[in-house]
């Protein structure tokens, strides 16, 4: 298939899939636009995600789309979770979710695009550190969803930087 078949394969694909999201969201579910407005933001990631991935050619070139990608898709995320709680007051800490989705998009582009384990393990390690600063004021000043939820974040954050210690290679000291 063309490069030109594929994009256009690729907009229809998307064109149909955010018809029938709307279709299911407005008549099934009877949602309004003030409820799904972040939608949005997810399909912005979409649209940085997809090049890399329909477009293996290119996939070293394009890897860095996941960055900005990732950040859409915290961004949707933020949003998505202040629409539903009415809990806009958590955008005093929610922001921090913001550099992980950065460090997120740095390991996904590494990982897609062969950049090497440097910068999947620095994304990796912006990932945690924003994550788990995030859970901590989650735990502290969230609304009850957000202290319900950041708590078993943390500890899973805790647990996988723990794992990520304990099963790693040792290291030759001379």
């Amino acid at each position: 298939m063309n490069i030109q078949d594929r994009i256009t394969l690729v907009g229809g694909v998307v064109l149909i899939g955010l018809g029938v999201l709307f279709l299911v969201l407005n008549t099934v579910l009877g949602l309004t636009v003030a409820t799904t407005w972040p939608i949005i933001f997810f399909v912005l990631a979409a649209g940085f995600y997809l090049p890399p991935l329909v477009l293996p050619y290119a996939r070293q070139a394009l890897a860095a789309l996941f960055i900005p990608g990732s950040v859409m898709l915290a961004l949707g995320l933020i949003f998505f979770y202040d629409t539903l709680t009415s809990d806009w007051a958590s955008w005093a800490y929610a922001w921090l979710l913001i550099p992980a989705g950065v460090g997120l998009g740095l390991a996904l582009a590494s990982w897609v695009g062969g950049w090497g384990k440097d910068p999947a393990v620095v994304g990796l390690w912006m990932l945690a550190v924003s994550a788990a600063i995030f859970c901590i004021f989650g735990t502290l000043f969230g609304g009850p969803v957000l202290k319900a939820i950041t708590p078993v974040l943390l500890i899973l954050v805790g647990i996988l930087i723990l794992l990520r210690a304990f099963l790693r290679r040792p290291t030759r000291t001379i």
